[in-house]
């Protein structure tokens, strides 16, 4: 099951979740990956532990987004992936 959500624009994220895995992986691609990269994996984790994920690979693909932008982005594709949908 795999949920993406976002898209390729300045300012956003695409996150990609695949929740075929086991633990947790966050892969983080981003230009601001060396400033910028611990606080995007925190943000992504914060949001797998508040929706009680324990199994998932999540790949940030980050074009400048905020915290707030990635967060909500990551509760969006873990819901379409939990719901078995791979909708964009």
């Amino acid at each position: 099951m795999v949920g993406v959500c976002g898209n390729e624009k300045d300012s956003d994220v695409l996150v990609t979740v695949d929740l075929n895995v086991t633990g947790i992986e966050v892969i983080i691609e981003s230009k601001l990956k060396k400033m910028f990269g611990k606080l995007m994996e925190k943000a992504v984790r914060e949001v797998l532990s508040e929706m009680k994920v324990e199994n998932a690979k999540v790949l940030v693909q980050d074009f400048g987004a905020l915290d707030f932008v990635i967060k909500g982005r990551t509760r969006t594709a873990v819901r379409r992936a939990m719901a078995g949908k791979e909708v964009k």
